[in-house]
Formats: C-alpha cells, structure tokens, sequence
C-alpha cells in the first residue's frame, strides 16, 4: 500500500468516527431542538395575544438635533402622522412594540417551520439500514461507518478484563446469570439491569487520577445512547468509617469527571434504610433505558 492510499484511509477512518460521535449525540440533539421549538412556541402565543391588544396605526421617528419626535400614522398613505406629546410616551412605546413584535412573529414562525421540517426529515438510523440492507456476504467485506446498535453492545460487552478477587471467607452470592457477586443488593441491582436487557461489567478497573484503580460495582451501558455509566452502591452507610470513605471516593470520581446525573449513578443503604427495588428502577429508567 503506497503512502497516498494510506492518508486516504486515515482520513476515512477520521470521517468515520466523527459520523460515530455524531450520532452518540443525537438524540441530545432532537432533545435541544425540540425544547428550543416549545420556547420559540410560547414566545409566539405572548407575542400573538400581545399584537390583538396593540393599538393601530404605525409610528414614525423623527431626530431633531438631539430629541426625538414621534408621529402616529394611522394608515400607509398617511407619511407625516399625528405628533404625539410626551405625555404620549407609553402610546408611542406601544406602537414601537407592535413593530417590533409583528417582525418577531414572523422570524420566529420561519424558525418553527425550519425546526419541525428538520425533526421531520432528520432520520440518523437510515444510516443503519444502509447496511443492515446488505447481503451478509457483502457485509463481510465492508468496514460500516458505524456499528448497529447491537454489534456496539456486543463489542462492549465482549471486553476482556481482571477483576477484583473474593476473599476465601466472603459469601457466597450469585445473581441469576451465576455471576458471583458480594453483597444481595448487588444481586438486585445485577439481576434488575438483566431484566432490562441493559449491558454492564462487574467491577469493571478505572484509573481515578490521585485515587488510583478502582472497580466500580458496575459499569453500564445505555445501548440506546452508547454512554457509560459507573454504578456504585454504598450499601454500609451506618458504618462511619465506610461512609467517609465512600464520600471520598465520590469526591475522586467527580474530579476524574464521573458526576451525579451525568455518568455516575449512586445508591446508598443503612442498617436501617436497606436498599430499595423502586430506587433500582427509578435509575435505570432515568439513564439506562
């Protein structure tokens, strides 16, 4: 292979991956577009029960030296307009407003219109069916710009690493898929993602910079988004010398940019608050799913 064909696949490659990081984002980006829809929306309701209360007619301004003047016109064919007084101030400001507002309404009409023919049109999965339309025999021949969603998860799951070792008296605990596990809330936790079909790595090695390697209890994966989540559960909060290590730990991962409602999900229990099934799920139906 000459050096031309070489910078052509590294700049493929480039390319490829910017469709894959793209495409991670965009259901962040329906959700921008949408929100941002809804506010050009109601911005419009005020602005179209604002102009129904505008008095008619136009304004004119007029500069004179260093005042201004200000001229009501009633119609198109009046070009001089009424002189308003000061004590027509708010009149004025009043007409200036409905200019301003009729202006408005109708850039921010344009801008709806453009945003529902984008949701309308913007179909990233075709993408997908590119090459979920091709023969098996083709597949095998090409490098697809982005993996199916179920290649992605298979790929991430199929990640070989070390995991942390069971101490020879520590109890014996294993979820349904018989992976064993340390405690029965990480059986719950374990055997929940399972049932939402949701991909994770038990105590899966992280490097937290001045913390060292850590093994979060798991590390999910939202196979609908392709973002990782780190799971840790604090399940001995009475302990007080447990606890302050685990705000530690929090703290560390926050700084090496693992952040609550963002990628880190915790879950905590007391002697006396043990860990609840609703609290499971709230979790995963707010990131995973």
């Amino acid at each position: 292979m000459n050096k031309s064909q070489s910078g052509t696949e590294r700049r493929q490659s480039t390319t490829r991956n910017n469709i894959i990081q793209t495409e991670i984002s965009s259901d962040m980006l329906v959700d921008c577009i949408k929100a941002r829809k809804s506010e050009l929306e109601q911005v419009l309701i005020e602005i179209e029960n604002s102009l129904r209360d505008a008095p008619q007619g136009t304004i004119r301004i007029v500069s004179t030296g260093n005042s201004l003047q200000y001229y009501h016109r009633i119609d198109h064919s009046d070009t001089e307009g009424v002189y308003l007084k000061r004590t027509q101030d708010s009149f004025a400001a009043a007409l200036a407003q409905k200019d301003y507002d009729y202006k408005l309404s109708v850039e921010l009409r344009s801008e709806i219109k453009a945003l529902d023919r984008f949701l309308f049109e913007y179909q990233p999965e075709r993408v997908d069916e590119i090459f979920k339309s091709l023969h098996a025999g083709r597949k095998k021949l090409i490098r697809p710009a982005r993996l199916t969603d179920e290649d992605y998860v298979k790929r991430w799951e199929s990640v070989v690493y070390e995991k942390k070792t069971f101490e020879e008296d520590s109890p014996d605990y294993f979820t349904s898929k018989s992976e064993r596990v340390r405690s029965k809330s990480e059986i719950l936790i374990a055997d929940a993602l399972s049932r939402h079909n949701i991909p994770y790595r038990y105590e899966y090695p992280i490097l937290i910079p001045g913390f060292g390697t850590v093994h979060p209890d798991f590390m999910c994966l939202n196979g609908r988004t392709r973002k990782e989540y780190v799971w840790e559960h604090n399940g001995m909060m009475s302990d007080s010398k447990y606890a302050d290590n685990a705000i530690n730990r929090i703290e560390k991962y926050a700084m090496a940019g693992y952040c609550p409602r963002d990628n880190l999900i915790l879950t905590f229990e007391s002697n006396s608050r043990p860990l609840s099934s609703r609290m499971i799920e709230c979790n995963i139906n707010s990131y995973l799913l």
